[in-house]
């Protein structure tokens, strides 16, 4: 059982684990209705509950956020679920909305160019999708038309809240060197890569996790993890692969300084040979 806070709206309640002091905000259907401040109130009514990654508390990053705007978000991560047909980070309430509040306050104002914003839907292809139905979501319910740049914020917000412990900082990083090991990839097998292939989705997710593993030392794969002869039978099999993952591995060390580890290159080698082929094909 969690103690309101405050009811937001009939649907949207504020409240608090007493034993903890975690703050969450209810989403459901008559949740909110007639309830007041101390009232206690089940969470398994809520059809959605969402919690702040970091220290400060869920009102305070709620602020100033109306309930309209909360509602059109919590829309937006409901459709980015069902789509990617996998739960999303619970902070992706707080950082969507305080964007999109933003957006809708300064739609007139704001310069809508989005150096990411041609990238992100050859990059983040589902994402981006999601995206531009979150703008229709949004002039719907609100009645307000945002710039198509903002597809591209709403994906990366998205992209984000699927690997844990990101900013959209490092989701922006992570974005530009995708983008660099997609051009080398390119490059070196003189293709241009369909972006809406399966194969080519995968490998993109792929690559988000090998980033995040090398951006993190605990996350990282121990050395000596594969089998040495399954190390070489790959490297002789796919040498045009090999080689192209040893550029990329080259590319990394020299310009974001991780260390790349041997497991990784086969890794890397693996997708690549898939995605070429199948887009070859």
């Amino acid at each position: 059982m969690l103690k309101t806070i405050k009811s937001l709206n009939n649907n949207i309640v504020l409240a608090v684990k007493n034993n903890t002091g975690e703050e969450f905000i209810l989403f459901g259907t008559g949740i909110g209705f007639k309830k007041k401040k101390g009232d206690m109130i089940d969470e398994n009514l809520a059809q959605k509950i969402f919690r702040p990654a970091d220290s400060v508390k869920a009102e305070e990053r709620i602020k100033g956020i109306s309930p309209e705007i909360l509602l059109v978000t919590e829309k937006i991560v409901t459709l980015a679920e069902n789509k990617l047909n996998k739960e999303l980070n619970q902070s992706l309430l707080f950082s969507l909305s305080d964007h999109l509040d933003f957006a809708v306050k300064n739609n007139d104002q704001i310069n809508s160019d989005n150096p990411l914003q041609w990238e992100v839907p050859h990059l983040y292809y589902v994402e981006h999708e999601i995206g531009r139905n979150a703008l229709l979501i949004i002039e719907r319910e609100l009645g307000i038309k945002l710039p198509e740049a903002e597809a591209s914020f709403i994906a990366l917000h998205l992209v984000n809240a699927q690997l844990d412990h990101m900013t959209i900082e490092d989701t922006v990083q992570v974005t530009n060197l995708i983008k660099q090991i997609i051009s080398i990839i390119q490059r070196l097998f003189e293709i241009n890569l369909d972006k809406q292939m399966v194969t080519y989705s995968r490998f993109i997710t792929h690559l988000r996790y090998f980033i995040a593993r090398n951006n993190n030392e605990k996350n990282k794969i121990p050395p000596g993890t594969m089998d040495d002869d399954f190390r070489q039978l790959i490297q002789e099999q796919y040498m045009r692969s090999y080689a192209c993952a040893l550029m990329i591995k080259d590319m990394i060390e020299k310009e974001y300084g991780w260390k790349v580890s041997d497991d990784e290159v086969v890794y890397l080698v693996i997708h690549i040979e898939r995605l070429v082929k199948e887009n070859q094909n």
